[in-house]
């Protein structure tokens, strides 16, 4: 999928017609894999691409050359544009030779070069012009030539390779993300060379699971034949991976299955023969990690499956997960730097605000999505206006990490939900307590069943166990109290 500052997967610069069979197909082939694609389907073809700016959203720009390419300055113009976003922007280029030789182009030669010659001769005035046509032709068709022979699968298999080969967007201050990367290498090389690892990343929400998930995917993709990245499993069930990876592995004479069972079935046969890398972000149940149907047995030798989840369920042992590493909060100094970066952009905090910053850093808590929240909504006030904001937030919790955290809190059962809420509600008498005490005062209050819930309470990263003590994050203690006060009618004092 596009990342951030790109809206478009790929673009199709032609000069046939959008109706052109080879045009109109091409654009399906890549639709069919679930490219996000542009194209100019007005006739005749206008600027309006060009001057809206469209095509530096774009990933990767497929250029289709015919023979009569150069007839018209509107195609030189946008090719000119097309190679500067290259340079200038390392968007990928892919040329496609539609019934022409590509030397034709490179040469600038042939009947390709007399039409040239013929467009250039109504610009000869403006040499700079000129020049640049000629160069970015040049530039455009040096770029991994491609013959009019080859068939539309392999352009779109080429596309796919070129954006898996794009770095994902991170954070735009990702402080501590690099030491936390690091443990998942270490964590990758020490397992057994034989086999294919599966590591989970589990924390809390807001903690930073899927900023760290993107940096190893950045870091060590290269590697793999085939590398994917699914962004939130839940939000499309995993189609979009499902049907690129289902074109880039199946058999190209072979009749597309249609029902998604024997689908699923070729895909993963082919992967069994490939080196893989995937990622699945944000699993949040086991109908998800059922659907994906991961296991080593569908990933050939060298493959590594990432998954990051909030919720440390059985069914990740069940899929022989290797390793659960759970993603601590940042530390004080990770804490200054990243909510310095959020506030005052830059990796020192001013000094004058040092009260008001430690209060910040204590009740975000080590959690990075509250630092930068919180520094954001500070961001470039005076120190009587902190003062407001802060304050605010004691009495209301920062809004867009209370969604997030909330959604946290809902995900357990409503039996888990309740004793959540009593705990937070009464932090102050629990926190630092030990588990089993903790069990024995919640049976003696009628939660019959304490000990499991209080395990799926932790496995669903709503608190941890410090040598047997229970820890809370302070926001969920927040929230927690406010949804229990709420939930129980009482007023807050």
């Amino acid at each position: 999928m596009p990342s951030q500052n790109q809206e478009y997967d790929a673009y199709i610069s032609s000069g046939l017609q959008f109706r052109h069979p080879f045009i109109s197909g091409l654009y399906d082939a890549l639709k069919s894999v679930g490219l996000h694609v542009l194209a100019d389907r007005t006739e005749p073809k206008t600027n309006k691409l060009f001057l809206s700016g469209a095509i530096e959203r774009c990933r990767v720009s497929i250029i289709v050359f015919t023979i009569d390419y150069a007839e018209s300055t509107l195609y030189l113009q946008e090719l000119v544009k097309i190679m500067e976003c290259h340079w200038r922007k390392d968007q990928k280029v892919v040329p496609v030779f539609y019934c022409l030789d590509p030397s034709q182009v490179c040469n600038l030669s042939g009947y390709f070069g007399e039409i040239l010659s013929r467009t250039l001769q109504g610009i000869s005035r403006d040499e700079n012009r000129m020049l640049s046509y000629e160069t970015a032709l040049r530039q455009a068709a040096s770029i991994l030539p491609r013959n009019n022979r080859e068939v539309k699968s392999h352009i779109v298999g080429r596309v796919t390779s070129l954006i898996g080969s794009t770095k994902l967007f991170i954070a735009k201050h990702p402080v501590g993300v690099d030491s936390r990367v690091q443990d998942l290498i270490q964590l990758l090389n020490n397992q057994k060379e034989d086999g294919v690892p599966i590591i989970a990343i589990w924390g809390m929400a807001g903690i930073g699971k899927t900023t760290i998930a993107k940096a190893l995917y950045n870091q060590i993709s290269h590697n793999f034949e085939v590398r994917t990245f699914v962004p939130d499993i839940q939000d499309s069930v995993a189609d979009y991976t499902r049907r690129r990876l289902h074109f880039i592995l199946r058999d190209p004479d072979e009749t597309q299955a249609q029902n998604f069972d024997s689908t699923r079935k070729l895909w993963w046969e082919g992967l069994r023969c490939l080196k893989v890398l995937l990622i699945v972000d944000n699993v949040r149940s086991d109908l998800e990690l059922g659907f994906l149907a991961v296991s080593r047995e569908n990933f050939g030798p060298g493959s590594i499956i990432i998954i990051t989840t909030r919720t440390k369920h059985d069914r990740l042992q069940e899929i022989g997960v290797n390793h659960i590493y759970r993603v601590k909060e940042m530390d004080y100094n990770e804490c200054v730097e990243l909510f310095s970066w959020s506030a005052f952009n830059k990796a020192t905090p001013e000094r004058s605000f040092s009260g008001l910053i430690n209060y910040a850093i204590e009740y975000s808590d080590g959690l990075p999505l509250a630092l930068v929240g919180v520094g954001s909504a500070v961001s470039e006030k005076s120190i009587e206006e902190w003062e407001n904001v802060l304050d605010s937030f004691k009495r209301f919790p920062f809004q867009d990490v209370w969604q997030v955290l909330k959604e946290n809190i809902d995900s357990v059962g409503s039996e888990e939900k309740k004793i959540f809420l009593e705990l937070a509600y009464l932090s102050h008498l629990f926190i630092g307590v030990d588990r089993n005490d903790i069990c024995q005062i919640l049976q003696g209050a009628g939660h019959h069943d304490a000990s499991r819930a209080i395990k799926e309470i932790e496995e669903h990263s709503l608190v941890w166990f410090d040598k047997d003590k229970l820890c809370m994050n302070r926001l969920l203690q927040d929230i927690g109290r406010e949804m229990y006060m709420k939930e129980s009618s009482i007023e807050p004092q």
